[in-house]
């Protein structure tokens, strides 16, 4: 254990790494177990615990602050829930993307005739991850972001699995903001939306999609069609209400063909960025990729298409034939259950039970007035259900590296980066500044559109197999993403921490001033109230004094950083840790307790876990 805790970086041995993945793998088969108990028990209302707030504010939230829990405790979960679902968007990332690309290249020409189009050379992606971080750790509508942040992880659009996203990133914000808006409203809606997304249109490649020709032996590309079915709507097979697969002679049932992919390929053809001097094209300074792609009828199929069962009729406008397969598609049964089991997983559990699944894809089906698809519905019904808010059932879900990151800074109370001139003259302030993360998962970053993770991953550990339960976060929990995670903490309260910024030599904190926008994190904290709870031991050292100083110092931040308690045992290995003192200097000496203390219990597995 003090390989890691020593403050090294980038040399724990690989056997701790192993031993710390195993605990994560062992504390969430143990923890799933319970999850095929079924029967919830009562709700314990209306006085909401410390640990029930915590908990319900972790699948919430980007991670609780002192203020939300005081906040939900005072209103009580519907009251939460409602200011939550009523507030608007409070930061649209496009905007701020375009804030932070004008702030930091204030010399430089972003707009063209059509639009935001940064310089071929501008880092627009790190503007934009800059602006979802900013959005995650600071806005107060918390719940939109988070469901939003749940959205881009089924309806995937990634900069790192696509090149020309990464270089034209606002399109990337602008699909962000798509899914703000949407995230309380109707999923057909949202549907309708990410189809004319040009984002969506480059990921997927149905943005400058052409009609086949029989002559030279083309198709329309089917990736979107194929994509937008198994992964975005229906799943692969058909399902009872409750998730149960639907069989045939022991079999299950494919819920649709590949002749259905065909035809749909054909319902997305000649769409196409607007202003865009030639059908299809990408430039890095032609196109607009911040409002919804454009019809070009002559590349467009104007034939009669058969889906799943149903007939499109010939000769509709694009946009008519687009809509047109989007309601065949939403009516089918699956839908309800395939996106509601999606964002529970994402949420609240990776192993709902078949109850849990009806119960929010009923709520799907029908949100008390006969409308289909209401998301604010959806999610209040999922978060409320008694299988999410039962402290009793123990299974839940692992969490990600982001939301361990999101939800540190934020119990921290982050503030924007010391501001800084960056090499085009641009003076930066108020900015919190993120590029990629070596955490193994970056929002927007995902390998494929099958997100950093799927979800029916199931470890290989024993208690999964035999008892058919998923841990797909486990399969982004490598050695790798540990390591990583485990540096960036420890950068964070190394470098970015004001109390340590002090203790380091003059030349150092001028050279770390100048750094600015050069490092993947540029952010501030402040120990200051964890550090002071370490006082007493600069006027008697003792043992039995610092022993008590550093109980308190390890209750402290246990309240504020994490989700559930650190077992007894946990607790006294982090104090005898602590005990010994390793360097003379009072206040290096506690700024070191405070930043191991809070390295050792971020590590934990138990803070891995989102019961």
């Amino acid at each position: 254990m003090s390989s890691l805790i020593s403050g090294k970086i980038r040399t724990l041995p690989i056997n701790t790494v192993r031993i710390i993945a195993l605990l994560l793998l062992s504390a969430v088969c143990v923890l799933s177990a319970s999850a095929s108990d079924t029967t919830p028990a009562p709700i314990r209302e209306p006085q909401i615990s410390l640990l029930e707030a915590k908990r319900f504010l972790a699948r919430a939230t980007f991670g609780p602050t002192q203020a939300d829990i005081a906040a939900l405790q005072e209103k009580g979960y519907e009251q939460w829930l409602d200011e939550q679902i009523a507030m608007p968007i409070q930061q649209r990332q496009l905007n701020r993307t375009i804030a932070l690309a004008l702030m930091a290249e204030p010399a430089e020409q972003h707009f063209a005739a059509n639009g935001f189009m940064g310089p071929q050379s501008s880092p627009t992606w790190v503007y934009q991850t800059s602006a979802w971080w900013e959005a995650a750790l600071t806005s107060p509508d918390q719940l939109r972001q988070r469901v939003a942040y749940a959205l881009s992880q089924i309806l995937v659009v990634s900069t790192a699995a696509e090149p020309y996203l990464f270089d034209r990133a606002e399109g990337v914000a602008a699909y962000n903001d798509l899914l703000l808006e949407h995230a309380f409203g109707n999923y057909r809606d949202l549907l309708s939306a990410i189809t004319y997304s040009p984002a969506m249109g480059v990921f997927l490649s149905h943005h400058g999609n052409r009609k086949g020709d029989p002559k030279k032996g083309t198709s329309p590309d089917e990736n979107y069609a194929r994509e937008l079915m198994q992964l975005f709507s229906l799943g692969l097979y058909h399902v009872n209400n409750d998730g149960t697969p639907k069989l045939s002679s022991g079999e299950p049932i494919p819920v649709y063909t590949q002749a259905d992919v065909m035809e749909l390929a054909r319902v997305f053809t000649g769409w196409d960025m607007v202003a865009n001097p030639n059908f299809g094209n990408r430039g890095n300074q032609t196109g607009n990729l911040t409002v919804p792609m454009e019809f070009n009828k002559d590349f467009h199929d104007f034939g009669e298409k058969t889906l799943l069962g149903k007939t499109i009729p010939a000769n509709l406008s694009g946009k008519d034939d687009v809509e047109a397969a989007l309601d065949i598609i939403f009516a089918q049964p699956e839908v309800a259950v395939f996106v509601s089991k999606q964002l529970i997983q994402r949420l609240v559990t990776s192993n709902p039970s078949p109850e849990y699944i009806a119960r929010v894809a009923n709520a799907f089906n029908d949100n008390g007035q006969g409308v289909k698809g209401d998301l604010a519905h959806v999610i209040r019904t999922l978060l409320l259900d008694p299988d999410a808010k039962n402290v009793e059932l123990k299974a839940q879900k692992l969490r990600e590296p982001v939301l361990v990151i999101a939800g540190l800074l934020r119990a921290l109370n982050v503030q924007p980066a010391k501001s800084w001139v960056t090499k085009h003259n641009g003076k930066m302030e108020g900015v919190y500044w993120f590029k990629k993360l070596d955490i193994g998962q970056n929002p927007f970053m995902a390998p494929s559109v099958f997100n950093f993770y799927e979800p029916d991953f199931q470890p290989a550990g024993e208690g999964f197999a035999n008892q058919n339960l998923v841990a797909p976060e486990a399969q982004l929990l490598d050695s790798q993403t540990l390591i990583g995670t485990y540096n960036l903490i420890n950068f964070i309260f190394k470098v970015r921490d004001t109390q340590a910024l002090k203790l380091k030599p003059e030349n150092e904190q001028i050279r770390l001033a100048k750094q600015g926008g050069r490092g993947w994190l540029n952010v501030t904290i402040n120990t200051a109230p964890y550090i002071a709870l370490l006082e007493p031991t600069n006027k008697n050292n003792s043992n039995k004094n610092r022993a008590k100083a550093i109980k308190a110092l390890i209750a402290k931040l246990e309240q504020d950083l994490l989700i559930e308690p650190l077992s007894e045992e946990s607790a006294q290995v982090i104090a005898s840790y602590l005990q010994k003192p390793k360097s003379k200097n009072k206040k290096i000496e506690a700024q070191r307790l405070v930043s191991d203390a809070a390295r050792m219990m971020l590590m934990a597995p138990s803070n891995w876990v989102q019961k």
